[in-house]
């Protein structure tokens, strides 16, 4: 295939987990993954993008992949997947709002019933469990097992019911009580109490049973929790009280379950604004999703190879085997040269030091937050954005790539990154932080990207949150960036590189001074002199600048 035919087959994947072909084959976080398979709870943060929802996926997903990474000695893991209460038979979010929980303690208990509930249902029903006890000589297994699948059957939970789902359930462990109006101080105790009435025992009970039959017979249960931040779209105070009760159970039962392990997937700004007790607790569990520059190019490469002609594309140009393994166990080197076999070299234009942009340096600077992180969706649809972009410059010329040129050009890039802006600000500003909106549009069409704290804090005196506080929030969900210190220590802050475009910010050269005129150098369409210098750094970062090594996913 010739290059504009390559063009055509060239695709980076999908940016989102659950419906992305691609994930298992082309993953490269590999050391979040090990952390993910250790036989322990887990408590993954990260921003949108970041890769929680596909770790949280591959988990789910076939692990035979991973077989050298999963922890050893297990029969069985038991994979019990979460996502919110509610699609749940077990718990709904109707029943939710009709029983109006409240407070953290409120949800503690149904967090409880619903991981108590989907666990021993699932073992119940589970075939390979089935087996287990059927083949034991220990009498506690035959003895647990038959407990778990009383309190199944009793609250009508088997297979194939036809019962309505937790809302007669929920009715009839609130039996006796006014359900026209509970208030939400009775609603963890009427759970707990009629509970233990219907079924005879505790709900913590129940949890101490699936953990006992799960040791005896040498097996394991991943509770996997994600999308908590849909729980309760609108309200963010309900929101808040419904994961600090889950988070709570993590910190309160970590060392009291020993085969049973929370894998809790939740988004950074929700967690930080939580008030656990004792939540330093959670540090040994706690992994934030960190993508280092490097990674981020790898998964490009990876993804970009994994399709054949692509493949054999990018090895007639390197003259070495560079299939999705041979990149993901590649070197920084190597990942660079599979890379610009694809990728323009440099993004053209020469700084006024002389020094040219490398286009992963460039592109890198600017999948970068406020706090920091880099984001592997934005750069997933980057890439294909960029492929739609030079489709089209390839039309308006009526012709492809000449043969020495790259698949993907400098002006390709660079055209692309207007639309990864906008996305980033929409489907992250807008729509997570619909609360926050009137804030956001403070920063729409400015002519200067830094703004003094204190003009900060004056601009927002009037909306909520406000005053410093509301510079702190926009500071932790990444929007600004401090010039010089930390947050609480900067004089002023920045828009960083991601937001900008996508909020119409236009930085306007030579505000402070005479305007400066636009030089040949300076004009996208000039191509670096042999004289001039590229951009690097260390090379364990592949040349990407240690202050623009970035964390996420």
């Amino acid at each position: 295939m010739d290059a504009s035919q390559v063009l055509q087959r060239l695709h980076f994947g999908r940016v989102d987990a659950e419906s992305d072909y691609r994930l298992s084959q082309c993953f490269v976080g590999t050391e979040m993954l090990r952390h993910a398979l250790t036989p322990q709870h887990s408590l993954f943060i990260g921003p949108k993008g970041s890769g929680k929802s596909a770790l949280f996926r591959l988990l789910c997903n076939d692990l035979s992949p991973w077989k050298s990474l999963l922890p050893k000695g297990y029969e069985v893991i038991f994979r019990i997947p979460a996502t919110g209460l509610q699609s749940e038979r077990y718990l709904s979010g109707v029943d939710l709002d009709e029983l109006t929980p409240a407070t953290a303690n409120d949800f503690r208990a149904f967090w409880l019933l619903y991981i108590g509930l989907k666990t021993a249902t699932t073992l119940v029903e589970d075939q390979r469990m089935q087996t287990l006890v059927e083949h034991s000589t220990n009498p506690r297994v035959r003895q647990n097992y038959a407990m778990l699948a009383r309190v199944v059957k009793i609250l009508g939970l088997v297979e194939g019911s036809t019962v309505e789902k937790l809302k007669q359930r929920i009715d009839s462990l609130m039996e006796g009580e006014d359900q026209s109006n509970p208030t939400p101080t009775e609603v963890a105790k009427a759970l707990s109490v009629n509970f233990r009435n219907r079924t005879g025992m505790a709900i913590i009970s129940l949890l101490d049973v699936i953990d006992a039959l799960l040791q005896d017979t040498h097996c394991l249960s991943w509770v996997l929790l994600d999308k908590l931040d849909l729980l309760f779209f609108d309200d963010v105070q309900r929101l808040r009280q419904s994961i600090t009760g889950l988070v709570q159970l993590l910190v309160e039962y970590s060392d009291r379950f020993r085969n049973i392990h929370f894998k809790v997937f939740l988004r950074r700004d929700i967690y930080r604004e939580l008030r656990i007790v004792n939540k330093s607790h959670l540090v040994s569990y706690t992994n934030e999703m960190q993508w280092r520059g490097p990674w981020l190019v790898k998964l490009l490469a990876a993804r970009a190879v994994s399709d054949p002609a692509v493949q054999a594309f990018c090895e007639g140009r390197i003259g070495e085997k560079a299939d999705v393994s041979a990149v993901i166990n590649g070197s920084d080197e190597f990942v660079l040269k599979v890379f610009y076999s694809i990728f323009e070299k440099s993004m053209g234009a020469v700084r006024r030091d002389g020094i040219v942009s490398l286009t992963h340096v460039w592109i890198l600077k600017r999948v970068v937050d406020g706090l920091g992180m880099g984001f592997p969706r934005e750069m997933i649809h980057w890439g294909n954005v960029a492929v739609q972009r030079q489709k089209e410059l390839n039309r308006a010329r009526r012709g492809g790539s000449g043969e020495d040129e790259a698949l993907l050009s400098a002006r390709a890039v660079r055209l692309a990154f207007d639309a990864v802006s906008e996305y980033r600000c929409e489907t992250y500003l807008n729509a997570e932080f619909p609360h926050l909106r009137r804030h956001v549009n403070l920063f729409r069409g400015r002519e200067t990207a830094t703004i003094l704290k204190s003009d900060l804090v004056r601009s927002c005196e009037h909306l909520d949150p406000s005053g410093e506080e509301a510079v702190r929030v926009l500071h932790a969900v990444g929007l600004l960036q401090p010039v010089g210190k930390n947050a609480d220590a900067a004089l002023k802050f920045e828009i960083p590189l991601l937001y900008r475009n996508g909020l119409g910010i236009v930085e306007r050269r030579g505000r402070r001074g005479r305007p400066r005129r636009k030089s040949g150098t300076d004009r996208e369409s000039v191509a670096m002199s042999p004289a001039a210098k590229t951009e690097s750094a260390p090379t364990d970062e592949i040349n990407i600048p240690l202050s623009h090594t970035v964390e996420t996913r």
